[in-house]
């Protein structure tokens, strides 16, 4: 009793502070999760030779048509820069001009993006290849063919997609070989989506979600503070059938490859568009879907395509190198999940297992 008459100032001081850092803790957390009331609409079509959906929330709903024509019209400006499709595009430019032997000039973000990829091409020894297209061009699966290349014309292209006959410049880039081509079609849709996010915070909208083909750019919350969340593909069920449902920040990308996007059956064989650089084969990792989640739309698109062709053991281990998430699902219908997903990924598809790695 002593004790308490005596220390009891500072035992009520101490009180008061442990109840005014709960006030305190109480009103942040109140605030964190405030509801701001938001309009939102959905946006379909195409870009990027994939179809999209935006979703997009504002508190002033008048703004949401401009922020969308202002997408529509970053991404228009994006494909006519990079892609293959557009006949006086700067990746196709370079294809049809570069000569043996010559530097020839890039623009500032094509050269940062094939500098990007060719870093990646080295950590992965060529699982991911930045000059694939003259072996994506002989198989024509995206273009919806269906035969099969000879073994005689699949080894002679493995010559054409050789990455070391491709050197930097300080400014451009050297071919060794004028059959040399470039693609950004493993990275497009994630470049997109960097492209969609730097819109959307010039924009000052609350939030969104834009799916490019397998790519999903996440942004802001719809007004409740909450996390998104995102659904995965079932790579053997329906299209819009979930494998399960991840929660994120709307800070990342979340890309996803697998062998159900575009592929043709013979002889009861999968042909996919996912082809391994070595083999000149549609890849045959044991894996039939990879999903990565970055900050970063081109590395979440890269990433998923590397791993893919890498297999479950390097896969993973390159996804924790680089430091992103990443969901592996095997033909035998395992699920694997990077240690940062334990508490944000949820199985929901059928037949499907959650099995621990190592």
């Amino acid at each position: 009793m002593r004790f308490l008459a005596k220390h009891r100032r500072v035992i009520t001081l101490a009180a008061a502070a442990v109840m005014i850092a709960c006030l305190i803790f109480l009103g942040l957390k109140t605030g964190d999760v405030k509801k701001i009331k938001t309009d939102s609409s959905v946006y379909a079509g195409t870009a990027m030779g994939t179809a999209i959906k935006k979703t997009i929330y504002a508190q002033d709903s008048s703004s949401l048509d401009e922020v969308n024509n202002l997408i529509d019209k970053r991404l228009r400006d994006l494909e006519n820069q990079i892609s293959i499709r557009v006949n006086d595009s700067e990746v196709t430019m370079f294809n049809r001009n570069h000569s043996p032997n010559g530097n020839y000039d890039l623009s500032h973000n094509i050269y940062s993006y094939l500098e990007k990829e060719m870093e990646i091409c080295e950590e992965t020894d060529g699982a991911f290849n930045p000059c694939i297209r003259p072996l994506t061009g002989l198989w024509g699966i995206e273009e919806g063919n269906t035969n099969i290349p000879s073994e005689k014309e699949i080894k002679s292209t493995l010559e054409y997609i050789n990455p070391d006959n491709m050197k930097l410049t300080k400014n451009g880039v050297i071919c060794s070989e004028d059959y040399m081509l470039i693609d950004f079609g493993a990275v497009g849709k994630g470049i997109a989506c960097d492209e969609v996010r730097t819109v959307l915070n010039e924009s000052g909208v609350q939030g969104a979600v834009v799916s490019i083909g397998g790519s999903i750019c996440v942004y802001g919350d719809k007004g409740d503070g909450k996390l998104w969340h995102i659904g995965i593909q079932d790579p053997r069920a329906a299209d819009g059938e979930v494998l399960g449902i991840v929660d994120v920040p709307g800070t990342v990308t979340v890309s996803t490859s697998g062998d159900y996007e575009k592929y043709f059956e013979a002889d009861g064989v999968r042909y996919h568009h996912i082809l391994d650089p070595k083999t000149g084969y549609p890849a045959d990792s044991g894996l039939i879907s990879v999903t990565v989640i970055s900050d970063s739309g081109f590395m979440s698109d890269a990433l998923s395509t590397a791993c893919f062709v890498l297999g479950l053991d390097k896969g993973m281990e390159y996804a924790n190198k680089k430091g992103v998430d990443a969901i592996f699902v095997t033909e035998d219908k395992e699920v694997y999940i990077t240690e940062g997903l334990k508490k944000k990924f949820r199985l929901t598809g059928d037949g499907y297992r959650l099995e621990k790695y190592k």
